[in-house]
């Protein structure tokens, strides 16, 4: 029995020397490999490196955005049509009826339709009177409320004078002020409604005129012939 315990036990020292052998070694293996690599610059074997794995090119941003112009086409926008103007209406010509009357020339204006527009045919100062007739007497600067006013629109240039006579306030509409310097072409009244000319209230109950016009020339107040300014209607 002695015998073998003393075998056992060197058994067990064999192998305990072993084991520790082995330890060392290894240990003593990767100090020697760190040494190699990085105070000699020996390089040992490395592992394979795996292939790196293929992957698809993408289309670059450039090109996709010129097949997307091509595949895709662009609206065009419908053309302008202009729209057609509708020419105004020419207004209808004025009859004229120059006379005379107590030895001064007039012209009588016959107006075929409403809403007729009357222009200062030359430039200069406008004068605004408004009659009445009261008692039979033809009044100015008078403001009696149930009895019409009759208005005469003038104008005054460098070297004549134009007196228009138009129907009664609320059939002629006045677009000036007495006093106010216009323009060749300004807009002196309207006729807005039917009805003749003061005229016919104040001298010739049976003129047949919507609008009586006298012109003379400035000052000396000779006669001269109206018809010129509407002979074109």
């Amino acid at each position: 029995m002695s015998l073998d315990i003393a075998v056992k036990h060197a058994l067990r020292r064999v192998g305990a020397v072993a084991l520790a052998s082995g330890v060392t070694g290894l240990a003593l293996l990767g100090v020697g490999r760190f040494i190699l690599v990085g105070d000699l610059g020996i390089a040992f074997p490395q592992p394979p490196t795996p292939a790196p794995t293929l992957r698809p090119t993408p289309v670059p941003t450039r090109q996709a955005a010129v097949l997307s112009d091509i595949s895709t086409p662009v609206p065009v926008p419908p053309a302008t049509v202009e729209p057609t103007r509708t020419p105004e209406p020419t207004p209808a010509p004025l009859e004229l009826a120059p006379f005379r009357y107590v030895g001064r020339s007039y012209v009588g204006l016959v107006v075929p339709d409403t809403g007729r527009t009357f222009l200062a045919p030359f430039a200069g100062i406008v004068e605004l009177r408004v009659y009445q007739v009261i008692n039979g007497e033809i009044r100015i600067g008078t403001s009696v409320a149930t009895l019409p006013f009759y208005p005469y629109v003038s104008v005054i240039g460098a070297d004549r004078k134009i007196t228009y006579r138009p129907a009664m306030l609320g059939v002629t509409e006045l677009l000036v002020r007495d006093g106010q310097r216009v323009d060749a072409g300004a807009e002196l009244f309207r006729l807005v409604a039917e009805g003749r000319s003061s005229w016919s209230a104040l001298y010739a109950p049976t003129a047949p005129y919507q609008v009586v016009v006298s012109l003379q020339a400035w000052p000396s107040g000779r006669d001269m012939d109206a018809s010129v300014y509407f002979s074109g209607g």
